[in-house]
């Protein structure tokens, strides 16, 4: 079905285009149709997708977002929200996504990645390795959860100001992600939290995205 496809469309809300390799013009994106390497897929303001591997893994890409599929093994996403849910990897058949500030690893999971103002990966089952593609990380994890219930999401006013609220940093260039946490990136700073009602509304929202596509 697939052949030397990497991706197949299935499903399309609103307007997606895609920009095939090697050409300049973008077309219309349409149900059915198959994404091969190089091939990038663009959702406007009010478009979504939703894509399937073949291994049956799903992609929705969420409005104002652009992914770019590289290789069986590698999707870079460049722009916006996509919501994976992968299927267990093989060892050695690692699927890898491609951001501007870190590359993540799966074997086999339920996360959000979002390259947008704010650059956040979310996990909600499995485990993701997050690789920075640049210096080592200065990564603050979170102190258990009483020790910060007083710093509310409402009240953050910049990374700096929640130092406090972390341990001390661990300096290292890849670490491992567990499930019902997030980290963001502050350039080289991460910081690394437990869910909050934000990222359960988040899933949610893909939740009923693709139920609706």
């Amino acid at each position: 079905l697939f052949g030397d496809a990497l991706v197949k469309i299935e499903a399309i809300k609103g307007s997606v285009k895609i920009k095939q390799a090697h050409k300049i013009v973008k077309q219309k994106a349409k149900k059915g149709m198959q994404l091969y390497p190089e091939d990038l897929l663009i959702t406007s303001h009010d478009g979504v997708a939703k894509l399937r591997l073949e291994d049956n893994s799903t992609l929705i890409v969420d409005k104002d977002s652009i992914v770019t599929l590289l290789s069986q093994d590698t999707i870079e996403q460049s722009k916006g929200r996509v919501f994976y849910k992968i299927t267990h990897k093989k060892a050695g058949h690692r699927l890898q996504v491609k951001t501007d500030f870190a590359i993540i690893g799966i074997k086999g999971t339920t996360f959000i990645v979002k390259a947008t103002q704010d650059k956040e990966v979310l996990l909600q089952e499995g485990i993701v390795g997050i690789q920075s593609i640049k210096g080592a990380f200065e990564l603050y994890r979170a102190k258990v959860q009483a020790e910060f219930d007083a710093y509310k999401s409402g009240q953050e006013k910049g990374f700096e100001h929640y130092k406090n609220s972390y341990k001390e940093p661990v300096v290292t260039k890849a670490f491992d992600l567990q499930a019902n946490n997030k980290v963001r990136f502050d350039a080289q700073k991460v910081k690394e939290d437990r869910f909050g009602e934000d990222e359960k509304r988040a899933f949610e929202y893909f939740k009923q995205l693709s139920d609706a596509l």
